[in-house]
């Protein structure tokens, strides 16, 4: 049965959103964007911009193959659940800088308040 829970469902969300900021800000992925925005100019819409820069179009897409990897490729659930672990290791560690900083007062110096 597909989509066994709502854990299940948790995981592929943030795998897919990890998956888009990685594709979008991720060095070592840049030149492999800049290969496929070269070889799809149809992609590329004059008021929007190319798919590949926009994370939210992005996102509809990476979610298809999130689930059709999910649904046909055997274990993909813990590829995607490292990534989800990455993702909120990410915002861990954004929390622990930042109370990090505001006991160091670095923040409230720099913005000059």
């Amino acid at each position: 049965m597909w989509l066994q829970s709502a854990v299940d469902i948790l995981i592929l969300a943030i795998a897919c959103e990890a998956l888009v900021q990685l594709w979008l800000k991720a060095a070592p992925l840049q030149p492999a964007r800049a290969f496929l925005r070269r070889i799809t100019p149809f992609l590329y819409s004059e008021t929007q911009g190319h798919l590949l820069d926009c994370p939210y179009c992005l996102s509809v897409w990476v979610g298809f193959g999130v689930v059709v990897g999910y649904l046909y490729v055997p274990y993909s659930i813990l590829f995607f659940a490292a990534l989800g672990i990455h993702r909120c290791s990410n915002f861990i560690h954004l929390i622990f800088s930042f109370v990090r900083d505001w006991q160091m007062d670095i923040r409230i110096a720099r913005n000059g308040n």
